[in-house]
């Protein structure tokens, strides 16, 4: 296993070197996939009942968790030391209902959150070390490791505490012994089997102890269909929450059934947040298919031309769906407000954005790749502008966002064709100056995915993403963000796709134009792109606005078209004047739509502007803090550049309207979260913050930047 790169957080470090090494080769032994589980056809059924499919959903469930070690690994782990129990061990779960712990990688505070209090996982921990060395079993299922580990080292355990239930039929269990052990979760120091993660035992024979016995099967495997736990690892690069979400993972297949949203393909994969989520294990939180499911909320369908009020869908379940009548007979779009309210809110990577996601379901969890989010950002063309090794010590593709494909693009969701690599997520991006930026994009980094008034506000057949079936059928479709009060987001969705505002539109140069004077700029905003937007049949004005070297907006056009060349200066890659201009469009109605993304040109010849650059940051940095070390104040100083894409050679590039969300934070060496200093929009420029370490612990802490697609971590040592 590769290690981790060194220039991020330790939480960072972990999602991205295990997120990698499961994209990046083609094969199950290659452990592409996070779970191990294959669910046998013949058993997929669909269901109208709710609540857990094998095990319960609701009331009070006690498990054992196994924490199990081999005496010849003695490969460093962060949060395990060899030959001992695992750092925080008793912190992975609950021992009773009273606790309720707030830790990130506790399991009972995650159902508990996840289930609106209707489901409490509880239960004990232990650390075992087996008797025999990993070699032993190496070539060996799991399955015999674990039936060694149970008769030998588990002796004294009390295993009638772990019978409670009685599962009589699917979605049905009784709060009654049966006389087989609920649950056990294994979980190994070791990388040496298949997968991170299974929901089984292993299946081999059932061990009888205390009377009761454990089963080693799963309930969709035909030759051994009754079990009492799942299996995991705990690689030498995760986290404790990393590996809290492989164990979600597994028992949320007892509660979902074997079925993953995803395939064993490697191609035209998305991403998404769920208990059953991708193997790059981006996220944990349950999403509005998976808790109506298990009988924690009920989503309605939209009611057509009526404003509808959505608090926050973690702490509330609040949640709509819509069902395309010309999609698959199961299709649905789920409609979630994030408001990152609580520390399971994985829905994206950016900090602090919060508004209306949208997700698209083709149909039920069936293997398929059929679950994907529809982030507000769009669907692109995404221009390969060659490898990289610049990125997490691995040879990755480099893209840069092309124009807009509505039907046959990808978002930075999705995973994105290209012939120069098996890794084909967004990984490393060329930005505003064509040098090479790495993050977690795929995970929604430095790109928008949330709906809300500002920014991006209309979900419609004219929009992008569109509302368009999973086949690509149009439909009639809108959701319209109208109010985004104190984190409740109200919503419309007009049965005529034309009440609804236009659909915010993409601005770029007009490729429709093939004689044009040199120096002259024609600029678009309408569907003059091949596979670009619609325009709304009722749109009537359109207003286009310019602003000149960082001064004010100034409308420089406002009529029926679609289309304007500036022909006032001279436009060039070397120009020392900076230009930049947006649109916005407005119907029959009355009814605008929210501004375009802001192109940018470099220009010079406009009389009265002096010919200067405007002094914007060319990239973005996070500087070195001073004093350090420090007691217990110190000033940290960072950089906002202009955010966009722009091709190196070219005088313009597309971005964002004026400012980027940018947030600075504290973490200790764990990587907690201790201090937040900012979490705002801000306009390019150089800014400084003071930090107070005050009823702080000496010792090293970790500051950083996220600016856009930009991240930047930084070491600084408090001494008292």
């Amino acid at each position: 296993m590769k290690q981790p790169p060194r220039h991020r957080s330790l939480l960072l470090h972990a999602i991205v070197v295990a997120s990698l090494l499961f994209s990046a080769n083609a094969s199950a032994e290659d452990r592409y996939l996070q779970c191990g589980l294959q669910a046998n056809p013949q058993l997929i059924r669909l269901h109208e009942a709710t609540g857990g499919k094998y095990i319960t959903a609701h009331g009070t469930l006690r498990i054992l968790i196994v924490f199990a070690s081999f005496p010849d690994d003695e490969t460093p782990h962060p949060f395990w030391p060899a030959h001992q129990p695992p750092f925080f061990m008793h912190q992975f779960i609950d021992p009773d209902t009273l606790t309720r712990s707030t830790e990130s990688f506790n399991l009972t505070n995650y159902f508990r959150q996840m289930s609106l209090g209707q489901f409490n996982l509880i239960g004990d921990v232990l650390w075992v070390e087996s008797a025999r060395s990993q070699n032993e079993y190496r070539n060996w299922p799991y399955g015999r490791a674990n039936t060694d580990i149970i008769k030998e080292r588990l002796d004294s355990v009390d295993f009638a505490q772990y019978d409670q239930w009685t599962r009589i039929e699917d979605y049905n269990t009784v709060n009654v012994p049966d006389g087989i052990v609920d649950m056990i979760v294994m979980v190994w120091r070791t990388t040496m089997y298949m997968y991170l993660g299974e929901a089984s035992l292993g299946y081999m024979p059932p061990i009888p102890v205390d009377g009761k016995l454990i089963q080693m099967g799963f309930p969709e495997r035909f030759d051994m269909p009754q079990g009492s736990g799942v299996t995991c690892e705990y690689p030498y690069a995760d986290t404790p929450a990393l590996v809290m979400r492989t164990m979600a993972h597994e028992l949320g297949h007892w509660l979902l059934g074997g079925p993953h949203p995803y395939s064993t393909q490697l191609a035209s994969k998305h991403q998404f947040w769920g208990i059953l989520c991708a193997g790059e294990r981006l996220s944990s939180c349950a999403n509005a298919y998976e808790r109506e499911r298990l009988g924690w909320i009920t989503v309605p369908e939209i009611d057509p031309d009526r404003d509808i009020m959505l608090g926050d869908f973690v702490q509330t379940g609040a949640a709509l769906k819509y069902h395309p009548s010309n999609g698959e007979d199961l299709e649905y779009f789920y409609i979630e407000n994030h408001q990152k309210l609580s520390i399971f809110d994985d829905a994206t990577l950016n900090p602090g954005e919060k508004g209306v996601w949208i997700l698209h379901q083709q149909l039920p969890y069936l293997d398929l790749d059929n679950l994907r989010i529809r982030p507000s950002d769009g669907n692109w063309k995404w221009e390969n502008a060659g490898v990289s090794s610049a990125c997490f010590s691995q040879e990755l593709p480099v893209f840069r966002k092309g124009v807009p494909r509505v039907m046959t693009g990808e978002s930075h969701r999705d995973q994105i064709p290209t012939q120069s690599s098996s890794i084909n997520w967004l990984y490393a991006f060329q930005g505003d100056t064509g040098s090479v930026q790495c993050g977690i994009f795929l995970g929604g980094e430095g790109f928008s995915g949330a709906f809300d008034t500002a920014t991006v506000a209309v979900f419609s057949p004219s929009s992008n993403p569109s509302s368009s079936t999973w086949s690509g059928q149009p439909t009639t479709f809108s959701l319209e963000v109208v109010r985004m009060v104190d984190g409740v987001a109200t919503v419309r969705s007009p049965a005529n796709p034309l009440d609804a505002a236009p659909a915010r539109r993409f601005l770029g140069i007009d490729p429709t134009v093939q004689e044009v004077l040199p120096g002259h700029l024609p600029i678009a905003w309408g569907s003059q792109w091949g596979e670009g937007q619609p325009l709304e049949t009722d749109v009537t004005i359109s207003s286009l606005q310019r602003r000149i070297a960082g001064g004010s907006w100034e409308g420089v056009y406002d009529g029926p078209s679609t289309q304007w060349i500036d022909e006032s200066c001279h436009y060039d890659s070397t120009g020392p004047i900076l230009v930049a201009f947006r649109a916005r469009v407005q119907d029959s109605q009355g009814k605008l739509s929210t501004w375009s993304n802001t192109l940018t040109a470099r220009a010079s010849g406009f009389s009265g502007v002096v010919a200067e650059e405007v002094n914007v940051p060319s990239s973005a940095a996070l500087e070195d803090c001073y004093p350090n070390p420090f007691n217990p104040v110190t000033t940290i100083g960072f950089r906002v550049a202009g955010y966009g894409s722009q091709n190196p050679g070219s005088h313009t590039r597309n971005s964002e309207p004026g400012t980027l969300l940018v947030k600075l934070a504290v973490y200790d060496i764990l990587g907690r979260e201790v201090s937040e200093l900012v979490n705002e929009r801000k306009e390019a420029g150089h800014y400084t913050v003071h930090f107070d370490g005050s009823g702080l612990a000496s010792g090293v802490y970790l500051y950083r930047l996220q600016s856009g697609s930009h991240l930047e971590t930084k070491k600084l040592l408090l001494i008292r």
